[in-house]
């Protein structure tokens, strides 16, 4: 009797490893395919990875509240042009974990792509008060802040963009939000 309850333990907890780690292995497939079609800006074989790497997410025991499958869902949207469902997916990957950098970086990056700026200043802001070092934060802050005609405030935000990340000023100079600012020494090429 004993044996044979050893035998289906054995045999339940082999069932059980052989499922997980078939999702675990399918996710890890389909989060590499994703990110080999995005970069090569195949977006719509991203988005197809990556949600069948999400389908399988929820399966597995080691990525299972991993946000990542969603930001890199909402990047692909993101480059597609389709910014409500890159909204959402940075939205599900900030639910499933708030210290996200860069889907609250990608999240603002969506509101400006749709010239929502007061939505672009309310994230940053918020993600800000949680990474206070982050310069892309600082840099779309100050893209948000210039698209309200609010100068000083967009200045600042783009010297502090740019004094954690030198790179910004370069990327700053032909920013089309930040076009009020480009006459300003921080932009000059000097």
């Amino acid at each position: 009797m004993i044996k044979n309850i050893s035998m289906v333990a054995c045999l339940v907890v082999t069932v059980v490893f052989i499922w997980v780690w078939h999702h675990q292995s399918q996710f890890n497939d389909h989060s590499r395919k994703g990110f080999f079609h995005l970069r090569n800006g195949e977006l719509d074989a991203s988005i197809d990875a990556y949600k069948k790497a999400i389908k399988n997410k929820s399966r597995t025991i080691f990525f299972a509240k991993e946000p990542s499958a969603y930001n890199n869902l909402g990047q692909a949207y993101l480059h597609k042009g389709d910014y409500d469902a890159a909204i959402a997916a940075f939205k599900t990957a900030l639910a499933m974990e708030p210290n996200a950098v860069e889907a609250h970086i990608n999240l603002s990056t969506a509101y400006l792509k749709q010239n929502l700026p007061d939505l672009t200043i309310e994230t940053c802001q918020q993600a800000l008060q949680r990474f206070p070092n982050v310069a892309l934060l600082h840099y779309n802050l100050a893209c948000g802040y210039a698209l309200k005609g609010r100068g000083a405030e967009a200045v600042d935000a783009l010297e502090r963009a740019c004094n954690l990340d030198s790179r910004l000023r370069g990327l700053a100079r032909d920013e089309p939000a930040l076009e009020s600012l480009h006459a300003h020494p921080l932009l000059s090429n000097d």
